[in-house]
């Protein structure tokens, strides 16, 4: 059961690419896609040269082979994205719910880097001195 306000795994995406996105990744992170990408290997090595296929069309399928590898590298960032904000809200739940954490970390992920820097450093020397 979900919290008041939760969001359900099968809520449907707005958005169509974020759909195919998770689609996507539920067919790439499966258990047999390893075993599907060597048999795709293993048939265009060995069977299509001698199939009488132009090297021109071999070089079409490592043309393509190249496009699907940058595809997964943007269906990896999405996934990684969508992981690191959903681990945020959770981070930042745990720190509105702590009696004596220091609110203001929440949302500090937007900061600048510099500001980041300056915030590790204080809590760095805060820790060193045993203020804590």
């Amino acid at each position: 059961m979900l919290a008041q306000g939760g969001v359900s795994p099968q809520s449907s995406e707005p958005f169509w690419a974020g759909r195919f996105a998770r689609r996507a990744n539920d067919a790439v992170t499966s258990p047999y896609a390893p075993l599907l990408a060597l048999a795709l290997i293993g048939v265009g090595l060995f069977f299509l040269p001698p199939l009488g296929f132009s090297p021109e069309r071999i070089q079409d399928v490592h043309f393509l082979v190249a496009v699907a590898t940058l595809l997964l590298v943007f269906l990896l960032e999405h996934n990684e994205d969508r992981d690191k904000t959903a681990l945020h809200i959770k981070l930042d739940e745990i720190l509105t719910a702590l009696r004596d954490a220091d609110r203001g970390k929440v949302g500090v992920e937007d900061l600048p880097a510099e500001r980041l820097r300056e915030i590790r450093d204080a809590e760095r020397e805060t820790v060193r001195s045993g203020r804590r």
